[in-house]
């Protein structure tokens, strides 16, 4: 499995392009893809006081007002996007721009923390129908607590690779079971399925004792490629309409 962390990260090294823009910023392109398969563009700007700024120049929650989805609308919304901002660790300012700031040292961690942040923050929030009140994780939880599985919101580890990954649950271990760290994914698209493939490969080389799984909305049908990737790396997971018959792994 550690060709698949090497090939994951040489992916992104091949994928990266960077420009300058003007004001001091530069626009970094990033191989990962929005809800409309646009690539991820971050934006940085070394600072008078030797601190990077990283930022999303306001895009993420722009392009999802305009495909309708205001999340300043909706208190659960807006609750949502707070906890996926504080536990990245990123601010968002009254422009509804992204940002974060770090030193030179620490810039790879946190430049990956802020594309996980926009990674998640336009799974969540991307409805299959528009104007759908609820959405995917909020649909996890209420299945999770009407079934009594017993869990942690938002745990982050520590991969191999010296990066953070955060889990959307943690089932704690038990006797029958191992630790659980799970992702729940919104829209299971091949980039999205690789990164994170990634993420639980990197978070098991330090922690063989914790399993990875992922919960998948198959609202719309998951593609065949995606399903061979997942099995051939032995990745389990379960369909979001398959989800009454994997109770018992939840509960066990």
């Amino acid at each position: 499995m550690i060709e698949l962390v090497n090939s994951y990260v040489d992916w992104i090294k091949k994928g990266i392009s960077l420009r300058e823009v003007g004001d001091g910023w530069h626009e970094m392109i990033t191989p990962f893809l929005n809800h409309k398969n646009d690539m991820i563009e971050i934006y940085l700007r070394k600072e008078s006081d030797g601190s990077i700024s990283i930022s999303d120049a306001g895009v993420t929650l722009s392009e999802l007002k305009l495909s309708g989805i205001d999340i300043d609308r909706s208190e659960k919304r807006a609750k949502e996007l707070d906890i996926i901002l504080r536990s990245f660790g990123i601010l968002r300012t009254e422009n509804n721009e992204l940002i974060a700031k770090t030193t030179t040292k620490n810039f790879p961690q946190v430049k990956h923390r802020v594309i996980q942040a926009i990674l998640s923050i336009d799974d969540l929030f991307v409805l299959a129908k528009p104007k759908v009140e609820s959405f995917f994780i909020e649909d996890v939880i209420t299945f999770f607590e009407l079934r009594d599985v017993i869990y942690v919101r938002d745990t982050t580890f520590i991969g191999k690779s010296g990066f953070s990954h955060k889990f959307d649950f943690t089932l704690p271990k038990i006797k029958q079971r191992k630790e659980v760290a799970i992702k729940a994914i919104n829209t299971p698209r091949k980039d999205r399925i690789e990164s994170v493939m990634w993420m639980l490969e990197d978070t098991r080389l330090v922690r063989p004792e914790t399993e990875g799984l992922l919960i998948l909305n198959d609202e719309n049908e998951i593609s065949s490629e995606v399903q061979r990737a997942l099995e051939e790396y032995n990745i389990k997971y379960f369909e979001w309409s398959k989800r009454e018959d994997n109770i018992p792994n939840l509960v066990a």
